[in-house]
């Protein structure tokens, strides 16, 4: 099908949530970004979640840069990311002071427990140090940047809907149908970024005070819309590039079963697969049930989609880089590093225990891991016939 045929509009990065597994989305933007400028798109619209939300807020603060200087940017940011960058360590005084207030909770069995396990700070004073939003903002309103919108979802602590904010992109229609509610906003700040990647129960919930409309508490958008493609639609984009943390299928030689049982760890690994992978593999699904409904039509909507090519891609990079980099004594009692985290998740025992150590292994040799991944992945699309060049319309084998 000529691409001529197809809608020539603004092209959308939709980005998910995944913590310490982003590192991946930069590698496969660092492919991305540079194909499609030689296509001649320029991204114009930038919508993420959790994470995803962190990396749509440093490129839309980079969008009047050079493409090759934004890779460049990008892998220092995430190289440059420690343990300590993001999170109190466990065996820190605030990490025990919160264990001591939620034990004195329990014992009372009254009263407001405590806000949260760990103490995010430490993102907070990285992402204002690193990340730009004034020039995000400003890039929104520059006529010369080809930035139409960027936007970052969360969930509202007071209804559960998924809440997006955006700077540019018009004024979406509330969606009852999937409970997503759009706000406009004069500008994006620090507040509505680290709001979106607030993970309920692990960090406190982030009052956003503007606009006024939606004052109140919000959590991680992962929750409610881990990869937001409609939001993406809803602010015009008219061709979508969407880059997932997790695999949407299954291995081809996958058995139904296995005869061990399952520790508590591998527990939160099949539960991490239903809360991320299953509804990423349904939207895309979506997308393309309604390129078929819309054949006829400019309705279609071409997209790119890049992610781990099974489910414990990133679970074995981050057991392996464990193994190899983390896993001694003296690392394991290092309060300020992952080592202990990783002792305690057992990540050198299995890539499903790998997999949940992902989330949260903050390590600059990770990130090199992971960079290197995303990328590997984004040239095999690139490689790889579609139905119209880089850009897919029908659905993706095994989704």
């Amino acid at each position: 099908m000529p691409t001529d045929e197809l809608p020539t509009g603004p092209v959308a990065v939709v980005l998910a949530g995944g913590g310490a597994r982003g590192a991946y989305e930069l590698g496969a933007l660092s492919e991305l970004l540079p194909a499609l400028r030689a296509h001649g798109h320029d991204v114009e619209v930038l919508v993420g979640t959790s994470v995803g939300a962190l990396n749509v807020a440093w490129l839309g603060a980079s969008a009047h840069l050079p493409t090759a200087a934004v890779v460049a940017a990008g892998e220092r940011l995430w190289t440059g990311f420690g343990f300590a960058d993001v999170l109190d360590p466990p065996l820190s005084p605030a990490s025990a002071r919160a264990g001591l207030r939620y034990a004195r909770h329990a014992l009372r069995g009254r009263g407001r427990g405590p806000r949260s396990l760990l103490d995010p700070a430490p993102l907070e004073r990285s992402l204002r140090e690193r990340v730009d939003l004034d020039a995000l903002n400003a890039n929104v309103r520059a006529p010369e940047v080809p930035l139409a919108a960027v936007a970052v979802a969360a969930s509202s602590g007071l209804t559960g809907r998924t809440v997006v904010f955006h700077a540019g992109g018009g004024e979406p229609a509330r969606d009852l149908a999937r409970g997503i509610d759009y706000v406009a906003c004069e500008a994006l700040t620090h507040d509505h970024v680290l709001a979106s990647a607030a993970i309920p129960g692990i960090f406190p919930s982030r009052l956003i005070g503007e606009p006024a409309v939606a004052r109140g508490h919000y959590v991680d958008g992962g929750t409610r819309l881990n990869t937001p493609i409609k939001p993406a639609l809803e602010l015009g984009a008219r061709r979508v590039v969407i880059v997932g943390l997790h695999a949407t299928c299954a291995a081809a030689d996958a058995t139904l079963a296995g005869p061990d049982a399952l520790d508590a760890i591998d527990g939160t690994a099949n539960l991490l697969q239903a809360l991320f992978a299953d509804p990423l593999a349904q939207d895309v699904q979506s997308l393309a049930r309604r390129n078929e409904r819309g054949a006829a039509t400019d309705e279609r909507v071409p997209y790119i989609f890049v992610a781990p090519s099974d489910p414990f891609a990133i679970g074995r990079v981050a057991r392996d880089v464990f193994d190899r980099d983390y896993s001694g004594l003296r690392r394991a009692l290092d309060r300020r590093g992952p080592g202990g985290l990783g002792r305690l998740l057992l990540a050198r025992d299995s890539a499903v225990h790998g997999e949940v150590l992902s989330l949260v292994f903050f390590a600059p040799e990770f990130a090199r891991a992971l960079i290197a991944l995303g990328a590997a992945d984004a040239r095999a699309w690139l490689r790889a016939e579609h139905d119209d060049g880089v850009w897919q319309l029908d659905r993706l084998p095994g989704t």
